[in-house]
């Protein structure tokens, strides 16, 4: 990494960001927001941090916009097959519709706000209409309901017994009270209660509590007939305006495509005025600082001084630099970097790990998944991602690496003689058998558990091996020798003596590298019978490293778990026979059950593999904890701004 400083005119800043954005190589770094203030330098901008909050409110009403018109006008997609691409010369037309786009964007706010207080006054007078329908035949206003000394309520009762202990309470509470049924049906029975308007709300307690259903009040005048009749009116007149709304709806929302656009460059404008808005200035220039990959400075120098009136300088990033990360690696080893990233990064200090883990990844993957049908279908599955949809970003790093591991699982196939378990052996009636170049797991489990752990071992010297490469380039090799190569001779030496091979030999080298360790593992102390105790302690380390490896004999219960349901599912299969309904039978289970086992197995070694990595392997020489190069871009969210024949011409 390269620090870059760019002074430019104030004027030209704008356009200046819009440059590093489209170059997408500077990673700004922050200044401190304590400066000197000095008779050159420009208050605060606040218009400028206005519209970058205003911009921010923009993009979320787009949004909403989107989303219903997305539900209103779905459009129909391949499978995988990204976001629209739009050219930078119709991102600008779409930008130069600004107002007309925001001001639809505005009605269709209006309109759904309205339609939702249509549908609720609808709802409301739909169900007064319901109440009112059993009192067609009542001849009394419904807003005249008191006097000046009576109070009148109107309801309905749902049974006799209800009706009877509402009498009942009003003639022991209330005895100058009156209730009469003014008519009575299947629905129940509808009634009129009068009182002294002093007693009114004692009578609504007792009538509430007797079951009484109130009819709501009405502030317009007119008997229910008539009430009726103006509802039904009301009722029309809403649902036409519904029907209206609904309509310029409709017509507002085809503009989804254009609202995706908008929102996009809204979004690219916002990142831009951010970034600008946050770079200290004077009255006339501003300066700006940022991170470089070294093999980048020139092309950046270029885009800017071949453009614009600017001042440049870069150097290298310093030890005392707390500077981002680019990793770097060849295409075959490119794709596990995500394996990486998901950990941590590497720091500042430390090397990157995926030129070693690369290797090993596709070994366990493969090794895990071990079958050649499933890893063609592996691999087939992500080259049509990668060559068909055009996979980009995080998921075509993601598909690139899993292609590789279903070459990996295809190979494993072949040494372990698996394709789709014992398909062909089941389709063939046990004609035909792919022979495995290896052995076959299933018929000598303890060999792979023993291989697996062999493998495992490998792994984990390679971590220590890395390590003690780190403290030799580092100026400690003594701390490698002392501290790490010992602990090969003691697995070895262990490994020896358990294989039983070559009699006493394993013995003598474990010892040897026990001794070492006892010996020197506590000299930092310069007392000898702490010396002495902390170097019997570092042997306590022995358990760790029995548990890590015996972590690799997940190895074998992932190869046995998929040949063993991928043989299950054969057998359900072909329960029919040999016969054309057999066959048919069996194509249908083998694809759903294959499908799935293919599904559950990758997952699973994709996460173990990982884990054996994270934990056992990491943990012997990394430590991440940097941070990844972040450079100003130009980032969308709805489409994909490709460049437009006439940027083309320009360049050229």
């Amino acid at each position: 990494m390269e620090k870059l400083t760019v002074i430019g005119l104030r004027e030209e800043r704008d356009p200046i960001m819009d440059t590093l954005m489209r170059l997408g190589a500077v990673e700004l770094i922050e200044q401190s927001t304590e400066k000197e203030t000095t008779t050159e330098e420009e208050p605060a901008l606040v218009p400028e941090h206005q519209a970058v909050q205003g911009d921010v409110s923009l993009m979320s009403r787009l949004e909403m916009a989107i989303d219903t018109a997305q539900r209103r006008h779905p459009v129909k997609r391949k499978m995988f097959s990204g976001r629209r691409q739009v050219d930078s010369a119709a991102l600008m037309r779409v930008a130069e519709r600004e107002e007309d786009l925001l001001s639809k964007v505005a009605r269709i706010e209006q309109n759904q706000a309205r339609l939702a207080d249509l549908r609720q006054q609808l709802g409301r007078l739909a169900t007064l209409r319901e109440l009112l329908q059993p009192w067609t035949s009542l001849d009394l206003d419904l807003q005249q309901q008191q006097t000046e000394h009576v109070q009148v309520f109107l309801g309905s009762l749902d049974t006799p017994e209800m009706l009877r202990q509402a009498e009942a309470g009003l003639q022991d509470e209330v005895p100058e009270s009156l209730l009469t049924v003014l008519s009575e049906d299947e629905g129940g029975l509808r009634c009129a209660a009068a009182t002294l308007r002093s007693r009114a709300d004692l009578v609504r307690s007792i009538l509430r509590k007797a079951g009484f259903n109130f009819l709501p009040d009405i502030d317009t005048p007119g008997t229910p007939a008539e009430q009726l009749e103006r509802i039904s009116g009301e009722i029309r007149a809403i649902q036409q305006e519904l029907a209206n709304r609904d309509q310029e709806l409709e017509e507002l929302t085809r503009h989804g495509a254009d609202f995706e656009v908008l929102h996009d460059f809204l979004l690219i404008r916002h990142d831009r005025l951010k970034a600008s808005t946050d770079l200290p200035a004077s009255r006339h220039t501003f300066w700006l600082q940022g991170w470089v990959p070294a093999h980048l400075v020139k092309s950046v120098a270029r885009g800017l001084e071949s453009r614009y009136m600017v001042a440049l300088s870069h150097e290298p990033a310093g030890p005392e630099d707390d500077y981002p990360i680019l990793l770097k690696n060849s295409k075959l080893v490119k794709p596990y970097e995500v394996i990486v990233e998901m950990f941590s990064p590497p720091s500042t200090r430390e090397q990157d790990p995926t030129p070693l883990l690369a290797p090993f990844f596709f070994f366990f993957f493969g090794m895990m998944l071990s079958d050649i049908g499933y890893g063609l279908l592996l691999s087939g599955l992500c080259a049509l991602l990668l060559f068909k949809v055009k996979a980009k970003g995080e998921m075509a790093r993601m598909v690139r690496m899993l292609f590789l591991c279903g070459i990996s699982s295809v190979i494993w196939g072949v040494l372990f003689g698996s394709f789709f378990g014992d398909m062909v052996s089941v389709l063939s009636q046990g004609r035909l058998v792919i022979p495995p170049l290896w052995f076959n797991p299933m018929d000598d489990a303890t060999k792979l558990m023993i291989w697996s752990m062999i493998f495992g071992v490998i792994h984990l010297f390679a971590g220590m091996g890395a390590k003690a490469y780190l403290l030799f380039v580092t100026g400690r090799g003594k701390d490698a020798v002392l501290d790490i190569f010992p602990w090969y001779l003691i697995i070895i030496g262990l490994g020896i003596m358990i294989g039983g091979i070559g009699g006493q030999l394993g013995l003598y080298i474990a010892v040897a590298g026990a001794s070492v360790l006892v010996l020197f593992g506590g000299r930092d102390s310069r007392n000898p019978i702490m010396r002495l105790l902390k170097g019997l302690l570092s042997l306590y380390n022995i358990t760790s490293y029995i548990s890590d490896i015996l972590s690799y004999t997940r190895i074998l219960a992932l190869v046995l778990a998929t040949s063993v349901i991928a043989m299950v599912v054969n057998l359900l299969g072909f329960l029919g026979g040999p016969s054309i309904t057999g066959f048919f039978f069996y194509v249908l289970v083998a694809i759903l059950g294959h499908g799935l086992n293919l599904a559950l197995s990758a997952l699973s070694a994709y996460v173990h593999t990982s884990r054996l990595h994270y934990v056992e392997f990491f943990g012997k020489f990394y430590d991440g904890g940097g941070r990844l190069w972040r450079p100003l871009a130009i980032k969308t969210r709805y489409v994909d701004i490709v460049r437009s024949p006439a940027d083309e011409m320009e360049k050229a």
